[in-house]
């Protein structure tokens, strides 16, 4: 699946979580494995941004070391000439940086998120134990 087809369903997964209600265990479930699924989506995503930023930085050295190699001049105007050639590819590696941060930091909030809903899931399960056990006395 393309990197837009991969944000189409992770908005998918999100709304369909929009309409479950955490207070109702079957549905608190089901949050918990779309949030997974979320998850997976996720750090696909995250890679994806990360091999632009590798990719991009790569492209600025290999530039940056073109200019260096071949352009006639002192040291000074080469390292100047060189900044100039990639400025443009700084700004795509930055982006592309920045497009993996928003990923990994997504996936952390959402672990977070996971291990919360689970903590409910846990005391919801008691509280219906209890609950059980009370009726059957």
């Amino acid at each position: 699946m393309s990197k837009k087809g991969q944000q189409v369903r992770l908005n998918e997964i999100y709304k369909e979580i929009e309409t479950l209600n955490p207070e109702i265990l079957p549905e608190l479930n089901k949050m918990i494995r779309l949030y997974s699924q979320a998850q997976m989506i996720i750090e696909f995503l995250d890679a994806e941004a990360l091999y632009e930023y590798g990719a991009t930085y790569a492209k600025r050295k290999l530039v940056q070391g073109d200019i260096k190699a071949n352009f006639e001049g002192t040291g000074v105007e080469k390292e100047g000439q060189s900044e100039i050639a990639i400025h443009d590819l700084r700004i795509a590696e930055s982006k592309a940086h920045s497009e993996s941060r928003k990923w990994s930091n997504l996936f952390k909030s959402t672990e977070n998120l996971i291990i919360a809903l689970r903590r409910d899931q846990g005391t919801m399960a008691e509280e219906f134990k209890k609950v059980n056990d009370l009726y059957n006395t």
